[in-house]
């Protein structure tokens, strides 16, 4: 197929046809501002509340729109996103400092106007499909795409097998309204990004506090803790930097456990370069100290904590000259660590996912997290926080549950299964030819699945195996190379969501379309929608699920008016009791709850009139037997509001107990899935993909601000600030192989091999060789392809056994020169 017929269909042409020709030229910031100073007047337009998205960080920024163009993106100080996730800190400061964002929110504007964004439909022509296989796309008309993919979705469900549709989306975006089609449809197998990032911690927080995602109070803490994060270079929040800044101001104590001198680790007073996942083994070692020593919150222990006893038993023998030979960190920087750690207060405690994606992370984690148990480290200022996350809320949806099980993962199969499913786990099977059912076809939103998971060769098996896949993407991807046909999506700033935010108390934002879709195209909520319309999918009271109003009660016919009702609904009957157009009129569009960050929720006792309406469930936990309390019976969907403790129904901790609980009672005599018992102790079991003589390295990847998973290395801009991802290998590594700063060198794994650029430093563990992950792309647009290494290649597609989370971290190889 000629580029001149291929441009037809990418942005390119449209945005040249529209006017900004200018702009396909001005691809350098600086080229970029001059123009926009030559051609705009700055004090003219409009300026837009919304949300950011290059990233999940969901950043508050305000957009300048002059005659239908975005021309400057900033931070939106009404929003505490950007700024803190302590309320009595926003509340005080932000007027006066301002808010902040990070080089992907600035950079925006270019993703929006990027000229390799797929504008209209297209079909394949060419029924071969793999890796570096032309797809021969043809565009067809909207109508076209719709028709075909309704026609085979209708098929299957007519068959009697609507299951065998299986839905991969975004873990942000518009998850609701998919999941709602889905549930109508039938299928049960939706499933969403989160097991790609972060539900290792979710698990492990969860096995010992209840709480998913409890968040670090970083500006009150005195002694920040962190294991595997980087949160000052990788920024997973803008007011990150802020707020640990302020911190190491007022005198906090920085120490950074990571195998990499990452951003973090520079502006730190201690880096401890670690083997990586072993870090549970340290954390075993620093809780040994604390308790050999008496250094633990002794009241805390006591009163709100499950399972001391056995705890301690175990860590016994787990001494810092036993974690020395598992870490290679000194015992005697332990004894001292451990030490300090207990003795300074606030001190707070963190993990992410550099320990969270090798297969112990689950138990290594919540090793870690029994650190902060240990020191009281939970709901206090300065320490981990549980936040208050009411906003929006989904409505109900009347409609059965599907019937069919999951294709291949389940709470049966993974003990501390989320609900984002196992991406590898499905597509293992796919591409095995296994399954509890077949599976036929696939819906993939805003997800390029062939970069972002490991185990990249399996992956292309899986997709080329299904009958039909549908992508919805700016991009033409290394996944949409496998789809039978490709509809262009949206970028946030074309597009509503709802934010709940990464800070302590409820707050809701919104993201709404700054600009129209510059295509025309319909958003992904219309796309789903339209195709509901086209299925006649029905609620069991028969309405049109797709056609009426939930917030009217009406049909309405308008696609963009039909969700703007839907997504009305759900502030209106969340938290805020406000309407779309209510919270559009609110300074930076976003509410924000005046009693702000509560502390010690978990020691508040309930309302007498809630417990006099609950349902109150005995469970046998150990040789306990534990009142847990209900707002209503389990099978009527009830939500666990407490539990009684010492007479008293108390909030307490989402736990069997109640409490927090060194001892993980949600994996007492549970078999992961590869069929190996549970400890429900948090123990520390080495990987076991360990370096040998053919591999001696351990491989290692990581995220930075200048770039968001695989999704943002088509932006010229940020390949200003990071144009590939060189291969950090130690400076007496290279020298015993005889690798240079700056040569091409090849890794090799025992699953396959990639070309890189080396870059010799000392800023890395001499065991230890790694990059940023995101580069390597052979599809996506003109300025990502060929440019840097996907390390997917040398990884298998593997999940860990316990909670599903992909491995993205463990891999064993040999680096030689080229």
């Amino acid at each position: 197929m000629s580029s001149i017929t291929r441009r037809k269909f990418l942005a390119g042409s449209v945005l040249a046809a529209g006017g900004m020709s200018w702009l396909l030229k001005s691809r350098t910031m600086q080229a970029f501002a001059a123009e926009v100073d030559k051609r705009y007047d700055f004090k003219a337009g409009t300026w837009i509340p919304t949300c950011c998205h290059m990233c999940g960080g969901t950043t508050g920024i305000l957009c300048q729109v002059v005659d239908g163009k975005v021309i400057r993106i900033k931070p939106n100080s009404a929003n505490p996103c950007g700024f803190s996730n302590i309320s009595d800190d926003f509340f005080k400061n932000c007027a006066t400092e301002g808010a902040t964002m990070c080089p992907k929110g600035n950079s925006g504007m270019m993703t929006l106007y990027d000229p390799d964004r797929l504008a209209k439909p297209v079909r394949r022509t060419n029924p071969k499909k793999g890796i570096g296989v032309d797809p021969g796309w043809k565009e067809i008309t909207w109508d076209e795409a719709y028709s075909e993919i309704a026609a085979r979705m209708k098929k299957l469900r007519d068959a009697g097998t609507p299951e065998a549709l299986l839905w991969f989306s975004e873990d942000h975006c518009f998850t609701h309204i998919q999941g709602d089609f889905c549930q109508l449809f039938g299928t049960p197998n939706y499933s969403n990004h989160s097991n790609l990032c972060d539900t290792a911690r979710k698990a492990s927080f969860k096995a010992v506090i209840g709480d998913e995602r409890p968040l670090m109070d970083a500006i009150q803490s005195r002694y920040i803790l962190l294991f595997g994060w980087n949160p000052l270079g990788a920024t997973k929040w803008a007011h990150l930097p802020r707020i640990m800044t302020r911190a190491r101001e007022r005198g906090a104590k920085l120490v950074v456990v990571d195998p990499y001198y990452s951003s973090t680790a520079r502006k730190a007073d201690e880096w401890v370069p670690i083997r990586p996942g072993t870090d549970g083994a340290l954390a075993l070692a620093m809780a040994h100290v604390i308790i050999r020593d008496g250094l633990q919150d002794k009241d805390f222990v006591e009163k709100w904590t499950y399972g001391f006893d056995k705890f301690s038993e175990y860590v016994k023998d787990k001494t810092p000259a036993w974690a020395e030979k598992i870490t290679t960190v000194p015992a005697e920087t332990i004894e001292r660590i451990a030490r300090d750690f207990a003795t300074t207060q606030p001190a707070v405690v963190d993990v992410w996912s550099g320990p969270g994606q090798h297969e112990n992370c689950v138990h290594g984690g919540a090793a870690i997290a029994c650190l902060a148990t240990l020191t009281g480290g939970y709901d206090r200022p300065g320490t981990l926080h549980l936040p208050n996350k009411k906003g929006n809320a989904h409505g109900h949806l009347h409609a059965d549950k599907p019937k069919a099980p999951r294709f291949a993962d389940d709470n049966k199969l993974y003990p501390m299964f989320h609900g984002s499913g196992v991406y590898c786990e499905i597509f293992k099977q796919l591409a095995e030819g296994k399954g509890k059912y077949p599976a036929k076809m696939a819906m993939i939103v805003f997800q390029n699945p062939m970069m972002s998971l490991p185990g990249t060769e399996t992956v292309a098996k899986a997709l080329a195996s299904l009958e039909f896949v549908v992508v919805n993407d700016i991009f033409l991807s290394e996944t949409s190379q496998f789809a039978d046909i490709v509809v262009p999506g949206t970028t946030y700033l074309e597009r509503y969501d709802w934010n709940t935010h990464w800070v302590t108390w409820p707050v809701l934002a919104l993201r709404q379309p700054v600009v129209k879709p510059i295509f025309g195209q319909p958003a992904e909520y219309e796309f789903v929608a339209e195709l509901g319309r086209r299925l006649d999918l029905r609620d069991k009271d028969n309405k049109e699920f797709f056609k009426i109003g939930p917030l009217s009660g009406q049909p309405i016919e308008n696609l963009t008016a039909w969700y703007e009702d839907y997504f009305s609904a759900e502030s209106k009957n969340g938290a805020p009791k406000l309407t779309l157009e209510e919270i559009k009129a609110l300074p930076g569009a976003v509410w924000v709850d005046k009693g702000g960050t509560k502390y010690g929720k978990f020691k508040s006792e309930l309302k007498a009139e809630d417990v006099a309406k609950a349902t109150i469930v005995k469970a046998k936990v150990g040789d306990l037997e534990i009142e847990q309390i209900f707002d209503k019976p389990k099978d009527q969907g009830g939500k666990r509001i407490g539990t009684m403790i010492d007479g008293k129904a108390v909030k307490g901790f989402m736990t069997p107990t109640g409490k927090v609980e060194f001892v993980l009672n949600c994996l007492t005599g549970k078999k992961d899935a590869e069929g190996k018992s549970c400890s429900d102790l948090p123990v520390y079991t080495p990987r076991d993909w360990q370096p040998d003589a053919q591999y001696p390295l351990f491989l290692i990847n990581w995220k930075e601000a200048t770039h968001t998973h695989t999704r943002t290395q088509n932006n010229r801009w940020l390949l200003e600030f990071k144009p590939d991802n060189p291969l950090q290998i130690n400076r007496k590594t290279a020298e015993r192989l005889g690798i240079s700063d700056g040569d091409q060198v090849v890794v090799e794994s025992k699953f396959g091999s990639a070309k890189a650029k080396a870059h010799v430093t000392e800023e890395i563990h001499p065991e230890v060789v790694g990059l940023q992950h995101g580069f390597g792309h052979w599809a996506m647009g003109a300025a990502a392809k060929g440019r840097g290494t996907s390390d997917g290649i040398l990884r298998p597609l593997r999940a860990d056994p316990i909670g599903g989370q992909a491995l993205h971290k463990e891999c064993c190889v040999r680096v030689k020169k080229a």
